[in-house]
């Protein structure tokens, strides 16, 4: 299956296309994991300037004046995941709160909105395309068995890097799309 063009022909997901930090295989697997889910999918000139701005971002980023460890991966051109090794200092509320305020000042730059988790990216397979849809309308089309247990969703939902080392689509009945269903 290859990522596709949805109804209106705006491309919301490239599936099997990955690029991490520099850092990012050497973080444990359980390191924190922040994942962030861009309203569209990323332009190459996009993501080779996210690359740049956040790669830089995590060198300065810091917790109490001490280094935080921690790396990154963009998967489907779209979702960003933030992943913090806690051998290091922890993050704090202040510097967690200092990386979404930078990502919403480069998203404003971009002309990308990072922080809406409303909406769900799955794989419509009568239409053979990966599609958006409102997470309301999600669970109405899987309450009217449009979408099943089978059904490949993009899981936004991660809490380590573990959950996200290999890839972040999975069915519907391993995401915690279906822990909201039941």
């Amino acid at each position: 299956m290859q990522a596709s063009q949805s109804m209106n022909e705006a491309e919301v997901w490239k599936e099997g296309e990955c690029i991490e930090g520099t850092t990012w295989s050497a973080l444990p697997r359980t390191s924190r994991a922040w994942l962030y889910t861009a309203d569209r999918v990323l332009t190459a000139e996009e993501q080779d300037g996210l690359r740049a701005a956040i790669e830089t971002f995590l060198l300065e980023w810091v917790a109490h004046g001490q280094s935080l460890q921690a790396s990154w991966r963009l998967e489907g051109g779209r979702c960003l995941v933030i992943a913090l090794d806690e051998r290091s200092p922890n993050a704090t509320g202040c510097s967690i709160d200092t990386s979404v305020r930078w990502l919403q000042a480069l998203g404003e730059q971009m002309g990308v909105d990072w922080m809406n988790r409303n909406t769900v990216t799955y794989f419509n397979t009568n239409a053979s395309t990966w599609e958006d849809m409102p997470l309301a309308s999600f669970l109405a089309a899987r309450k009217a068995g449009v979408v099943d247990a089978n059904t490949l969703v993009v899981n936004a939902v991660v809490v380590s890097k573990m959950e996200c080392d290999s890839t972040l689509v999975c069915t519907f009945q391993n995401s915690w799309h279906e822990t909201m269903w039941r």
